[in-house]
């Protein structure tokens, strides 16, 4: 009887992965504790997006034109380095890099923050010294053992609007981007399959990071519904969106969850936003959480929200991207 309560005990254990959206630190000084007030258990992964390249070289990237930034068509940001310290005390596992602001500093800036990374044992995924370490998954493990594999990629319509991200190429430091052949994506199941097929080689469950959509807009543009779709029918476990910067709504696709925008996490300004807590039995998913948070002044809080309106998103998004494998992700507040 012991014996069999202590397989059963096994086989409910679960892991817990913490998801945090847009980490945004520019012009916030690095003694400013900036998730001194999140809390999340240390036996959990810890995933959010390092939106602001952390450096303090003197270059800038040429492919954000004077004239733009003047016009504020284009922004270069730059977050103080020894910020490394605020992300590695709040206990982050892994950041995608696959972003518009990553290069922001060039190719100098962005070897400084990866070697941050590398030295205070952040994983990361999304940029790098050539395309084929910019495409290159990383690899965390849950506290069951479960590996899990990050892929992370910046994916916007427009061409040139990548371009001025600096997408990595084999010779050139750069973000890994997703160059779309149609609007819905659907021709670029086969590569995606690839995409998913490098991650799992290494790994249990593969967990993909999107940076996309349209900035403050809170539904996500049909390209994202349809990408974000075609990644677990490719084989994805999990898609995590980020670049709106406010929360768009989530949902349940073949038994995965999708995160259309998780919003700011920090930022130098203010706001609402919200944490995910998304629950595994080894790669199977179990269930979700969301957690209301709060930012200002470059510092991220636990707070108190009522989330009727991304309950009221998500059956719009159900009824306007109707399809008989998608229904609504359930999830409470904390």
């Amino acid at each position: 009887m012991l014996i069999a309560l202590i397989l059963i005990n096994y086989q409910m254990k679960t892991w817990d992965l913490y998801c945090g959206g847009d980490i945004m630190l520019n012009g916030v000084s690095p003694s400013v504790p900036a998730f001194q007030s999140i809390w999340i258990p240390r036996d959990a992964l810890f995933y959010a997006n390092l939106e602001i390249p952390m450096t303090n070289v003197s270059e800038r990237t040429p492919n954000k034109s004077v004239a733009d930034v003047a016009a504020k068509k284009q922004f270069i940001l730059k977050a103080d380095p020894k910020h490394i310290s605020n992300l590695v005390r709040a206990g982050i596992d892994v950041v995608s890099l696959g972003n518009n602001h990553a290069m922001d500093g060039g190719a100098p800036g962005l070897r400084q923050m990866l070697a941050l990374l590398d030295k205070r044992g952040i994983k990361h995924s999304g940029a790098g010294v050539n395309w084929q370490r910019a495409t290159e998954p990383t690899v965390v493990v849950a506290s069951d053992g479960t590996r899990v594999a990050f892929v992370s990629y910046l994916s916007f319509l427009s061409v040139e609007g990548l371009r001025h991200c600096t997408p990595a190429t084999s010779v050139r430091a750069g973000i890994a981007v997703l160059t779309l052949q149609g609007k819905n994506g659907e021709s670029e199941l086969e590569r995606l399959k690839k995409i998913v097929l490098r991650a799992r080689s290494q790994a249990d469950m593969v967990v993909v990071a999107l940076h996309w959509g349209v900035e403050r807009q809170p539904f996500p543009a049909a390209y994202q519904v349809s990408l974000g779709r075609l990644f677990i029918d490719a084989g994805a476990d999990v898609v995590i969106g980020a670049h709106p910067h406010v929360l768009q709504p989530a949902e349940l696709y073949n038994g995965k969850p999708i995160i259309y925008s998780l919003g700011n996490f920090v930022n130098p300004g203010g706001g609402s936003s919200a944490m995910y807590k998304l629950t595994f039995e080894k790669t199977a998913f179990r269930s979700a959480m969301i957690i209301p948070t709060t930012y200002s002044g470059g510092r991220a809080s636990h707070s108190k929200r009522d989330f009727n309106e991304i309950s009221r998103l998500e059956s719009v998004l159900q009824t306007k991207y109707k399809s008989p494998e998608s229904n609504t992700l359930t999830y409470h507040a904390s």
